[in-house]
This record gives structure tokens, sequence and C-alpha cells, in this order.
């Protein structure tokens, strides 16, 4: 069963946050600076979700991944989540009452989608493309 905290607003409001069922340290297995592991991070810092970065071990992420890269993401309770959208939107949701991350409705839930999709698509890869080569992650082609 779900744990709930009562928590209280600056103006004395109060309202319930349901923790999840495994609530807990989440591992997250990413090789450092990995841009697909921000969007990651950045949604569980939003939603007040610990997690726990161990050392790279790509021998590990293939036995936890079906598709044997990064990132991939292991919960309390053992479960395994890979691909990075899929465990952004999964902490997005944990808490989406209280965060909104998620949109609310179904309308603003498929604006969330299409964003998120959009970027994926447009931007992170041209980014690495671009910054790679800047920190030392890939070497500079001209012709990209």
């Amino acid at each position: 069963t779900p744990n709930t905290n009562i928590l209280r607003s600056s103006r004395g409001h109060q309202r319930r946050q349901t923790m999840p069922s495994d609530s807990g340290t989440y591992s997250l297995h990413t090789p450092p600076g990995s841009f697909r592991s921000f969007k990651i991070l950045i949604a569980a810092e939003y939603s007040s979700i610990p997690v726990s970065i161990p050392e790279y071990d790509a021998a590990k992420v293939s036995q936890l991944s079906p598709a044997g890269r990064p990132p991939v993401l292991v919960t309390p309770s053992g479960a395994h989540l890979f691909e990075s959208g899929a465990i952004a939107r999964y902490f997005s949701s944990l808490r989406k009452e209280e965060t909104g991350l998620m949109g609310r409705g179904i309308y603003e839930e498929a604006e969330v989608d299409m964003w998120c999709d959009w970027a994926a698509s447009e931007l992170e890869l041209p980014g690495s493309v671009w910054v790679y080569p800047v920190v030392g992650h890939m070497p500079y082609y001209e012709s990209a």
C-alpha cells in the first residue's frame, strides 16, 4: 500500500502526497555526462524522487536492458526500465497530481508527449553532434 504524507503550504492549505509503493532510492545506470539522462534527472528532481547513480558498468547495463544500452533505471522493488523518455515519463507520473509535470487532463498530457517527442527527435541528436566534440566525447567532423 502506498504511503501518504500530509503537506502544508505556506498559506496553510493541506494536501495529501502519495508516495509510490516502491518508494526509496532508485538507481540510474548511465555513463557520466550522458545527455539522455538529463531529462530523467530533471523529472526526478521536480518530483522530489531520490536517484543514485552508481559507477557506470557497461556489462551490468547490457544485462539489465533488453536494448543493451544505457540509461537503465532499477526501482527499489527491483524492476527495470530502459529508454530515457520512458524513465522520465515514469518519474513525472509518480507524482503527477502534485507536480503537474504530465499535464492536467488528456489534452495537456498529449502536449507534454508532443514536446518530449519533438525534443527527442529534433534537439537531442543535433545537440550531441554540436556539444560532444567541444567537451571531448567525440571527434569534431566539419560535415556534421
